[in-house]
C-alpha cells in the first residue's frame, strides 16, 4: 500500500516538471519583451554635471584638524566634534533662557511666602511666650494671627513640593529652582 502511495506521488511530480520548466521560458521571453519595449533614461548623471564648488571632501578637512570631523549645516563646513557640541550646547541653551527665567522666578516668589510665613510664626510664638502681663483681647488676637499663619505656611509648603514635582516631570534642571526652602512638612 506504501508503494502504491509513493508511485502515485512521483507521477504526479514528474508529470509537473515539465509544466514547470515551460512556464519559466515563457516568463523569461515576457521579460525579455517588457525590457526591450522600456525606454532609456534620458540622462544620466555624474560628478561632471555637479557644481564642483559645492563638493567637499569631509574626510581631507579631518585629515588637516588632526582627527575626524563633521559637517555642520549652519557653517557650511567640517567641523570637530568638540566644536559641534559646544555650537549645539549654546543652541539649547538660548532656547531654554526664557523658561529658566520663568522657573527661577517662581521659585524665588514661593521661597519668599514661605520665610515670610515662618517670620510671622517665628515672631507671633516669641510674643506669646513673653512673660509680660498683656490684655487678653490682645493675646487672643495673637493666637488668631499665629494659627492664620500656620494654615499658610502649609499651604505655601504644599504649593512648593508641586512646583517641585511639576519641575521634575518637566526635567528642569534643579539649580533653577535652588536654594529649596526649609520645609516643616506641615
Amino acid at each position: 500500500m506504501q508503494f502504491a502511495r509513493c508511485a502515485g506521488i512521483a507521477a504526479i511530480v514528474m508529470a509537473a516538471i515539465p509544466a514547470y520548466a515551460q512556464s519559466l521560458g515563457d516568463l523569461a521571453r515576457q521579460e525579455e519583451a517588457r525590457r526591450a519595449a522600456t525606454t532609456k533614461a534620458a540622462k544620466t548623471l555624474s560628478n561632471a554635471d555637479l557644481r564642483p564648488q559645492d563638493i567637499t571632501n569631509p574626510s581631507s578637512a579631518g585629515a588637516a584638524t588632526g582627527g575626524s570631523c563633521y559637517m555642520s549645516i549652519s557653517k557650511g563646513r567640517c567641523v570637530s566634534a568638540e566644536e559641534m557640541v559646544a555650537q549645539s550646547s549654546a543652541v539649547v541653551v538660548n532656547a531654554n533662557a526664557p523658561r529658566e527665567q520663568g522657573w527661577r522666578q517662581e521659585a524665588a516668589a514661593l521661597r519668599s511666602q514661605i520665610e515670610a510665613a515662618q517670620d510671622d510664626i517665628r515672631n507671633l510664638e516669641r510674643r506669646l511666650a513673653d512673660d509680660r502681663i498683656r490684655p487678653g483681647s490682645e493675646t487672643r488676637v495673637d493666637e488668631k494671627s499665629l494659627a492664620r499663619s500656620r494654615e499658610l505656611l502649609v499651604m505655601y509648603e504644599r504649593k512648593w513640593e508641586r512646583f517641585e514635582t511639576a519641575a521634575g516631570v518637566e526635567r528642569i534642571p534643579h539649580a533653577w529652582i535652588e536654594p529649596v526652602p526649609a520645609l516643616s512638612k506641615y
